[in-house]
């Protein structure tokens, strides 16, 4: 019996990059972003959206994609995270398919870098394009947790 899942197909300049939907909470357009002072440069700033404080990660930057992205033009994925709220920037969210697994290849050893193999899972064959399969929590867990930190206490302090 073939198992499918559900994935989140985005772009970033002309790459094509994925992660399982049961990461995503909800995807929308990005609206102007509240820089933080002294915050890594992986951390764009934060924006409120509906009264919660949500630090906005560039990806292209985690990820050394070399893409500019501008706030006005980019799509947001902010993601299901315990105790923290984190949006991605991509250029755009392309598709959400059901993929089968089988259609998830396992990475070639020549791609195994130490960031890749923890979180590459896969690439997948997808309508003539070939999608990293990524780990987008995983990802992000490599961003300074203080940084987050201090952003969540710095909005939450004007809040007030």
């Amino acid at each position: 019996m073939e198992r499918s899942k559900q994935i989140v197909i985005f772009r970033i300049g002309e790459d094509y990059i994925s992660c399982p939907i049961s990461q995503v909470r909800e995807i929308i357009q990005l609206e102007e972003v509240t820089p933080v002072p002294s915050t890594p440069e992986e951390i764009r700033g934060i924006i409120n959206r509906r009264g919660e404080i949500i630090t906005i990660i560039d990806l292209p930057k985690v990820l050394g994609i070399d893409v500019e992205l501008k706030e006005t033009e980019a799509q947001l994925i902010i993601l299901y995270q315990e105790d923290e709220n984190i949006g991605v920037m991509t250029s755009e969210v392309t598709e959400i398919p059901t993929i089968n697994e089988e259609d998830v290849e396992e990475p070639s050893e020549a791609l195994e870098s130490p960031v890749n193999k923890k979180y590459l899972k896969g690439i997948v064959k997808h309508e003539g394009n070939l999608v990293l399969l990524t780990d987008l929590l995983g990802i992000l867990e490599n961003i300074s947790q203080e940084g987050v930190k201090e952003i969540e206490e710095v909005s939450k302090a004007s809040l007030d």
